[in-house]
């Protein structure tokens, strides 16, 4: 098995600040379960879609404690402490058996642990979860499992035996969601020298839910109970048949005595248990077990998760990748239980560079943190290895379709740590998402060949072909330079597309004028710095690309454009602080695919950002930097923005602050809101979202400002959203936006970067 080496611990939860923990443990792609704060085992979303905090019945580990003629059992987790005035009690499974008094959380993502402790109970439990993470082994870092390691001290003066017990619902057939239970199998499972439980169904029901999963322990005294005697006792007798048995001996007893398990009726399923029993522990020692909980469900239903244009003859389930890979999850097992050891030391060595990293608490911490996004169901791979993303996630379905472009383009993480997967997004939008005149769908639609998204955004098309740029940089000069070869005439067909009839700048004259679907889920009419800033950094990365190909006379075009941009922005947008929007009427008739929400038409558009102080509206530049591009404004005026921003944004409170939209920061938290109106001349029905908080968006911000030098208004940004997201109020592991988990925070990761040094020249 593997040694429990130390990891370095990034972030330490107190006992306040455990009530929002829920770290998410799984691999790219494969669902995952999560590990709380308290040490509950919940959100089990192996199933291809999200249930946010669904637990089945049973998912609970117990400790049994004999000391002398003294047995005592406790659930591993901390004392349950919400919906404690419910009308009937607080809900809940298990909730009249005794749990710890005292808990900690410490994480350095994709590791964390809870620290239980109790003056009454003779074992100190440690309970630590971990998911292979290894930058640039996609492979190895979408696994589906966890590995729980239960280490148990005994803080006594007389030796303790111990015994622990999963108890586990089979619920393969339903994520909380739908329900088809029924054939459902509990069986006695071997693998890598583990031993436990494999849960499986016999039903030939072709749906998300139907797969396998297994639960093993690494000791030799493993005592399985397939199900229970006593399931459904009434008056709760299942529970107290649980206390008795566990109190009595250690385990529960199987009330199958054949050698295959008898399957659940229709509509049903089984409870199991697996109990281990160890050796006694002497005083001042220590015995560490691991458990190994593997999956595999190998479909996910488009139609019910909502990203689906039907098309006849083409069904919507698809195949989940990391199905490819594994028979099931005795297959799952036999193939990661040898190869741990390996997995975790290269996953400490990614965590250790992390930690060691000079960059303050909040950025490291924001950095690594915020890889989870990848690891939930925001993320996933079909079965021919092709990477889709939702924005985020909601309740219990994705939110918003379609590997969104205008809100991946934030993001660093897949480009620097998971180059394939960057490269997987860009072509299928490429090869899918871009019509004859260039315009490009921002949304995917699936299947891949029904694409009925007709919306083009300006900011999403724009920086995509910068995104292109950077891939080719990251792939190297032989392959990169082979890869653009491939894609470079969708690419300059896409630059070209601001430039048709009623398009962006259909004047050509290096400025947006035209109406521009963004992020904000409206159209700017009229020249904008954020905008035009992309519109900048394209044509400067379509200059280099084009120069590469032998274009030599586009790449002169587009960097003549890039110069004439440059040079009215700076004259017409600057004014004197930071960079406003020209709002202009609507032309008569728009480029298609240009207008979409149908609410920015007129002499007298509605929903514009006006004299507004951006947040993002030098996005642009913010990427651009990320690619070593020249700035694209005048120097003096990128650092003078960048320090407007700040000054204007960043609220120490939100006290004073007011916000008609959705709330991510409130009373005393600190944040930067999307746009301020320091001169007070905010549009009467101003873009959407103006007044809000969005990790994403200040995560940029932090980066532009540490690319300009300021690392004094950098970390203030980035620790303003990390103190929201401390554990009491919300997740650390999960920062919303239009749903959990959102893909705009990965933007973080670039913030390690970026502290090296400033990537600006100063003025």
């Amino acid at each position: 098995m593997i040694t429990l080496t130390p990891w370095p611990v990034i972030s330490k939860y107190n006992q306040e600040h455990l009530r929002e923990i829920m770290m998410p443990i799984g691999g790219i792609g494969t669902g995952f379960f999560g590990l709380g704060g308290r040490g509950q085992l919940t959100d089990w979303q192996m199933m291809s879609r999200p249930n946010r905090g669904w637990r089945p019945s049973y998912a609970h580990l117990l400790l049994r404690t004999e000391q002398d003629e003294t047995v005592k059992l406790h659930v591993l987790e901390m004392d349950h402490t919400e919906n404690l005035a419910a009308d009937f009690g607080a809900p809940g499974t298990l909730l009249g058996i005794p749990r710890f008094a005292h808990a900690e959380f410490e994480a350095s993502y994709p590791f964390g642990r809870v620290i239980l402790s109790d003056p009454d109970i003779p074992l100190t439990a440690v309970l630590e979860a971990f998911n292979p993470l290894i930058p640039h082994d996609t492979d190895a870092s979408s696994l589906p499992f966890g590995l729980l390691s239960i280490t148990l001290s005994n803080h006594s003066d007389k030796s303790v035996t111990p015994a622990l017990t999963l108890l586990l619902t089979n619920f393969v057939g339903t994520d909380g969601i739908i329900r088809q239970m029924g054939h459902n199998t509990s069986n006695y499972l071997e693998a890598g020298g583990m031993k436990g439980l494999m849960f499986a169904s016999q039903s030939q029901n072709h749906t998300a839910r139907n797969g396998t999963l297994t639960a093993l322990w690494s000791e030799p005294d493993v005592r399985i109970a397939r199900r229970w005697a006593f399931q459904d006792k009434p008056w709760n007798g299942e529970q107290l048949a649980i206390i008795d048995q566990l109190l009595k001996q250690g385990w529960l007893e199987d009330a199958e005595s054949g050698a295959e398990c008898e399957p659940s009726p229709e509509g049903r399923t089984w409870h199991s248990s697996a109990s281990t029993l160890l050796p006694a522990i002497l005083p001042g020692s220590s015995h560490t077990v691991h458990l190994l909980i593997a999956w595999h469900f190998p479909w996910r239903n488009q139609e019910e998760e909502q990203w689906w244009s039907p098309a006849e003859g083409i069904s919507p389930m698809l195949q989940n990748w990391y199905a490819t890979q594994f028979a099931d999850a005795r297959d799952v097992a036999e193939k990661v239980i040898p190869a741990l050891p390996d997995l975790r030391k290269r996953t400490i060595d990614f965590v250790s560079t992390v930690a060691a990293h000079p960059a303050p608490h909040a950025l490291r911490e924001a950095a690594l943190f915020n890889l989870t996004p990848l690891r939930t169901h925001t993320c996933f791979r079909t079965g021919d290895g092709k990477f889709f993303a939702w924005e985020g996630c909601g309740g219990e379905a994705g939110c918003c379709i379609g590997t969104c472009t205008h809100v991946w383009n934030y993001e660093n993480a897949t480009l620097d740590l998971f180059p394939d997967l960057h490269r997987s997004m860009l072509e299928t939008h490429m090869d899918y998402g871009v019509v004859e005149d260039g315009g490009q769908r921002f949304r995917i639609s699936l299947p891949l060949v029904n694409q009925t998204w007709q919306g083009a955004a300006a900011d999403g098309q724009m920086g995509m072909i910068v995104r292109a740029y950077g891939q080719m940089l990251a792939d190297g000069e032989e392959a990169g330079t082979a890869w653009i070869k491939k894609h470079y005439p969708v690419i300059k067909k896409m630059l070209e597309f601001a430039w048709v009839p009623g398009g962006w700048d259909a004047d050509k004259d290096g400025v947006m004028e035209g109406s521009q679907h963004n992020t904000y889920d409206v159209e700017f009419i009229g020249p904008n710095p954020m905008c035009n800033v992309w519109y900048l950094a394209a044509l400067e990365a379509m200059g280099h690309m084009a120069e590469k190909m032998g274009d030599a006379d586009f790449a002169a075009e587009c960097r003549k454009l890039r110069a004439q941009g440059t040079e009215w922005t700076d004259s017409h947008l600057y004014n004197g602080r930071y960079y406003i929007q020209h709002i202009e009427a609507q032309p008569p008739q728009p480029a298609p695919m240009t207008s979409l929400s149908g609410l920015t038409s007129g002499a007298h558009p509605i929903l514009q950002m006006g004299n507004g102080c951006l947040i993002d509206q030098l996005v642009g530049q913010y990427k651009a930097n990320r690619y070593g591009l020249v700035p694209l404004l005048d120097l003096h005026h990128i650092h003078t923005t960048a320090l407007s921003i700040f000054k204007y944004n960043h609220l120490p409170n939100m006290r004073d602050h007011y916000n008609n939209m959705r709330t991510f920061a409130i009373g005393s938290e600190a944040g930067t809101v999307i746009c301020s109106y320091p001169d007070g001349n905010r549009p009467e029905i101003p873009f959407p979202y103006w007044g809000e908080c969005m990790t994403g968006y200040e995560y940029q911000l932090a980066i532009l400002l540490l690319d300009c030098g300021r690392k004094k208004e950098a970390e203030a940004v980035a620790a303003a959203v990390r103190h929201r997201h401390n554990g009491r109020n919300r997740n650390p592991f999960n920062e919303p936006e239009c749903g959990s988990y959102y893909a705009r925070c990965m933007a973080a990761w670039g913030l390690l970067k970026a502290w090296e040094k400033p990537h600006l020249p100063q003025a």
